[in-house]
């Protein structure tokens, strides 16, 4: 396996204000030592990504980096006209262009609900308002979604002397909930898009965009490393915290469910959701995220011995990405390094 590279869809390479959690170079050279030819950005920076000058910023710190990997930036959304009509104008203007590109502009970001920084848009209607925006514009590309309704939510269950609690706090239903309003959102607005929902914890969620037409509608949805191989059990134990994550990690079974789902190739990509921070964070500010990047040769690994494919893998971890971003990423070979000592834990040291 050591000469198959992926594309990872989904991480937070922080940098700027953040650079004690990660950076856009530390996150490239990880990332090429850990067999991966492209990493998309997140928005959600101290500073969020949401205008032509940050994204320029980002590049420069890219371009600075002078890393083989492919540095991809989604653009952030805000219920803001003028800002929706920016991002759609970044997009087409920074959108890379043949598999020479190093670095571009590759979808928009919505945080339908309370995540780690200040993007959220919490109220349904301001959401359904940027699928109308988006659809005025004429935007054709992706828009990917964090999904989970603040409705939904019950937040007075959260204990963090008891990190189990996150489960309870963020359940199920509140993701399934804010599945449903995207796929609402989608028909009512006549979105011409790509809507992509990242990160799903639960088979529901998987039902419900299968249900709504899938990829043959322009809808797809990503799994990541930690909802299929951990759940509400690791974060058992004084180092439970480190394992709060958004969404929370499911219930045991739930996981073994989700991961039957993608061996029978309903679920679309496999992005890690890479999002790193310092260990006092996470331990006084129990701060949701877990360090993924470095961790990809071993997740590889373990997938494999518990019965995907190499085919199935491929597929979710490169050749799908390419066709839902509509990017032209190639394939290159390179030898791997184990990172993961580079980050506050390793998630899957029990993996062995």
């Amino acid at each position: 396996m050591a000469n198959e590279m992926y594309l990872d869809a989904h991480v937070h390479c922080r940098d700027e204000e953040q650079s004690d959690k990660e950076t856009i170079a530390h996150a490239l050279s990880v990332a090429e030592d850990s067999g991966l030819d492209a990493i998309f950005d997140m928005p959600n920076t101290a500073r969020p990504v949401t205008t032509t000058k940050r994204i320029e910023e980002r590049f420069e710190l890219a371009r600075q980096a002078n890393s083989p990997v492919f540095y991809g930036a989604y653009i952030g959304l805000t219920p803001n006209k003028d800002q929706i009509r920016e991002a759609v104008e970044c997009h087409r203007r920074f959108f890379p262009q043949g598999s020479s590109s190093r670095f571009g502009v590759i979808g928009v970001k919505m945080f339908a609900g309370k995540s780690v920084g200040d993007l959220e848009i919490i109220d349904p209607d301001k959401q359904e308002f940027i699928y109308a925006q988006l659809t005025s514009f004429g935007y054709n590309g992706v828009l990917a979604v964090h999904c989970e309704k603040e409705s939904e939510m019950k937040p007075e269950l959260w204990d963090p002397t008891n990190p189990e609690t996150w489960n309870e706090t963020r359940p199920e239903r509140a993701e399934t909930e804010s599945v449903r309003d995207q796929l609402s959102f989608v028909k009512r607005t006549g979105y011409m898009g790509h809507l992509h929902i990242c990160h799903v914890s639960v088979p529901e969620s998987v039902d419900l965009i299968r249900a709504a037409g899938g990829r043959a509608l322009r809808l797809s949805c990503g799994v990541t490393p930690h909802h299929l191989l951990l759940n509400a059990s690791s974060m058992w134990g004084k180092d439970g915290i480190l394992y709060k994550v958004n969404p929370p990690l499911r219930e045991v079974g739930v996981n073994g469910a989700l991961f039957e789902y993608v061996l029978d190739g309903k679920t679309d990509i496999l992005e890690s959701d890479h999002a790193p921070h310092t260990k006092k964070e996470k331990y006084e500010g129990q701060l949701s995220g877990i360090p993924n990047l470095a961790s990809w040769p071993h997740v590889v690994s373990v997938l494999e011995r518990l019965g995907m494919k190499p085919g199935l893998l491929n597929r979710m971890a490169f050749d799908s990405v390419n066709e839902i971003f509509r990017t032209k990423i190639q394939r290159t070979e390179r030898g791997l390094k184990d990172r993961r000592g580079e980050y506050v834990f390793d998630p899957y040291d029990y993996f062995k």
